[in-house]
């Protein structure tokens, strides 16, 4: 006759064990079984957004536009506009030196155009805000015009008031740090408030 052996009692731990992960698992099937994937997920306000891309304050007056509303702008409206792309890291410091100085001077919004796609897919719109940014635009060797970031324009009534690129092209081998000192950064800080202070003046001439 075989005698079969008897399997061991199963240790006390290995109880333990096995109950809270059963109670665990439990608890995790109620919560996936009435958790509401449908809910819509919160889509991110422009400063916030514009926070993620340039690593600024969230408290900024940044609003994200299209290459058709800011010619329309141009051609027409008053405004601060801010042509940039985050890819551009010299666009990051101006990006905050921009709002900190606008802030100051009780502006409500700067309008951030991101046009690097347009720019690379020769679009329309692109191509003709740089018509009207002719007289202010670098030329190349080859004689052809472009935008290039960071760069920043003021608009009363349809008029040009204000323009500045000053990293938009930047030679010899310079890094952003190197650059922006806090004597440069003070500087640019009171040229930028300069045109700011033009901007409201008119505004306030024409009320």
């Amino acid at each position: 006759m075989i005698k079969v052996k008897e399997k061991p009692p199963m240790p006390w731990f290995q109880k333990v064990f096995y109950v809270i992960s059963f109670i665990f698992l439990f608890a995790a099937f109620i919560y996936l079984g009435t958790k509401n994937y449908n809910a819509p997920i919160r889509k991110l306000s422009d400063q916030e957004s514009f926070t993620q891309e340039y690593g600024i304050t969230s408290d900024n007056i940044y609003v994200y536009k299209t290459s058709q509303e800011v010619l329309e702008l141009l051609n027409t409206g008053s405004g601060i506009i801010f042509f940039a792309f985050p890819e551009n890291e010299w666009s990051h410091v101006y990006a905050d030196l921009l709002n900190e100085v606008g802030k100051s001077y009780g502006i409500d919004e700067i309008w951030y155009y991101n046009f690097y796609k347009d720019r690379n897919n020769n679009n329309y719109y692109y191509n003709n805000i740089v018509r009207i940014l002719n007289a202010y635009v670098p030329v190349t060797d080859t004689g052809e015009k472009d935008l290039y970031a960071p760069s920043f324009v003021i608009v009363r009534e349809g008029e040009i008031i204000g323009y500045d690129d000053e990293t938009s092209i930047v030679s010899g081998d310079v890094t952003v740090d190197d650059y922006w000192t806090m004597e440069k950064q003070q500087k640019k800080k009171v040229e930028l408030g300069v045109l700011f202070q033009k901007y409201l003046s008119e505004g306030s001439h024409e009320e």
